[in-house]
This record gives C-alpha cells, sequence and structure tokens, in this order.
C-alpha cells in the first residue's frame, strides 16, 4: 500500500483530542555574556512568540489528516523559554500557575478514536481516567515526563489503551528500566496497551503489536527546534493505529516528526501534502 493510501484510512475518522492547553512563550534576544557580580546570563530581548500548545498544538497536526478534530481541555498552563536568537539556542524556562478552565461534558461514545496528551499537570485524576478508559472505543494515549513532573506521571497510571506512545526515557521511567534493551520496556507496556510506539530521537523509533517488535530509522533532516515533535508523531499515529502495520506507523509517524523540528514552535503544523512528500 502506497502512502497516499495509508493516509486515507484516517480521512473518515472522527477524533477527539483531550489534553492540558499548553500556552508556549518564546522570548528571542540577543546573548550579552555574563554580567561582571552575578553567574547567570544575560539577554537582551528583542521581541516574543506566543502560540497555543499543548493539546491543541498535537490535534492541529491530524486536522488535514481527519474529517473530524475536536479537542476537550480543562486546564491550561503558561510556560515561557528564553531563547539566545542567533542559534534558536534555548536558555531557560519558567512555568506559570496552573489554570482551571471551563469543563465542558464531551459525548466519548461520538468518536472513533479519543486521543490523549497527559501532560501531566494535574488534569487527569484517577475518576477521569477511569471514564475515558471505559467511555472510548479507541484510545490512543501519550503520557509525558517534563520538569514539572518528573517520575510522577507515568503510561502505567492508565490501566488500558489501545495505542500507546512515548518517548523512550518516557518508557524507561514507567518500566524502571534504567539501562537494559528497550525491548524489555516494550514487552512490559504491552500488558496493559495492545500497540507500542517508542520513540527514539535520532536512533528512529520503535514499536511492538501482537508481540512482534518492529523498528523504523529516523528521517534525515536538519533540526531546527525540537518543541512539539513527539506530540506531531502521536497525533498522525494516533488516528492510524490499528489501520495500518506497525513498521508503517512507525515510518509515518517518523516523517511527521521530521517535519516538525524543522521549524520554530508551532509557528507551522503538518500537513497530509507534507507528510505525503516525505513518504515518497
Amino acid at each position: 500500500m502506497n502512502a497516499h493510501d495509508l493516509l486515507a484510512l484516517a480521512e473518515a475518522k472522527r477524533v477527539l483530542f483531550i489534553g492540558e492547553t499548553i500556552h508556549d512563550v518564546y522570548h528571542y534576544g540577543h546573548a550579552q555574556g555574563r554580567p561582571m557580580k552575578e553567574s547567570i546570563p544575560c539577554l537582551e530581548h528583542s521581541h516574543s512568540e506566543e502560540w497555543r500548545g499543548g493539546v491543541h498544538a498535537s490535534a492541529d497536526h491530524a486536522r488535514t489528516l481527519c474529517a473530524k478534530v475536536d479537542v476537550a481541555s480543562w486546564v491550561a498552563i503558561r510556560k515561557e523559554r528564553w531563547i539566545e536568537e542567533a542559534h534558536t539556542r534555548k536558555l531557560f524556562e519558567v512555568y506559570g500557575p496552573i489554570e482551571r478552565l471551563n469543563s465542558v461534558r464531551v459525548p466519548l461514545v461520538d468518536y472513533d478514536r479519543v486521543c490523549v496528551n497527559d501532560y501531566g499537570h494535574d488534569m487527569f485524576d484517577s475518576a477521569t481516567i477511569e471514564l475515558i478508559c471505559d467511555q472510548s472505543s479507541f484510545l490512543a494515549l501519550n503520557v509525558q515526563t517534563n520538569s514539572g513532573n518528573y517520575g510522577f506521571n507515568l503510561a502505567t497510571k492508565w490501566p488500558r489503551a489501545d495505542y500507546l506512545c512515548c518517548q523512550e526515557f518516557e518508557a524507561r521511567l514507567a518500566t524502571q528500566n534504567r539501562a537494559g534493551p528497550i525491548e524489555a520496556s516494550l514487552e512490559k507496556l504491552s500488558e496493559f496497551a495492545r500497540r507500542v510506539a517508542v520513540t527514539r530521537g535520532g536512533a528512529g523509533a520503535i514499536g511492538m503489536e501482537d508481540g512482534k517488535i518492529t523498528a523504523q530509522p529516523a528521517v534525515s533532516t536538519q533540526v531546527v527546534d525540537t518543541l512539539g515533535a513527539g506530540d506531531a508523531f502521536f497525533a498522525v499515529t494516533a488516528v492510524l493505529a490499528g489501520d495500518v502495520p506497525m513498521a508503517e506507523l512507525l515510518r509515518i509517524g517518523n516523517a511527521a516528526g521530521a517535519l516538525k523540528v524543522g521549524w520554530v514552535g508551532h509557528r507551522k503544523s503538518v500537513t497530509k501534502q507534507e507528510l505525503l512528500q516525505v513518504l515518497k
């Protein structure tokens, strides 16, 4: 099956993305060296950019692939990064307070896929997790580790998933596999997730389905900014998991990740046409 036919399998799907809203802010400037009396970097500010990231950025990557893409979010957080502009080098990051948004009850049964972006900012309590697991006909899950939840937001807090996608270190944390073969983590995660995909940066991606492990190399590309690359991989694979073989799923995800790292922040989203160009 060619790439066009593979992506066409998502065309009729109604998809709901659930997760935290992240207001991603980049403050750009020019490095001024170190102040005489402080051990801190000094930056001459030039301008700032702000995007609606988190679950919204993830969902945007799937919009040209599916018939309907909706978002449900009732938690928001602001994350500000200070950037050395000449090389788009991040210097430090500041988290804002968590904001509780108005919650809207969404009928999960109306969707072919429910895709959860769990960023670990206290949106998914045990009752919410139980409801999502019970009412989703196909549950795709992405559970992330970051500086605000290190070691406390593990994929294993979810009792089931039809598709689980995470980064290698997140998979190792969830399975207490610090230095062993990554295949061991895939086997443990597959005990509650029917399909598992683990992204490995420059080493590509590895997946497991029906007891079989498959790997795909990364797509060679120029890396401008890694922010949101995992979200792009997850979004395009979540709407196709179970419909295409794992090898093809990983290849499509790697293509999406390669596209995403080619631009700064959330200035753009992955599109179907761009995916087809990479997957030729």
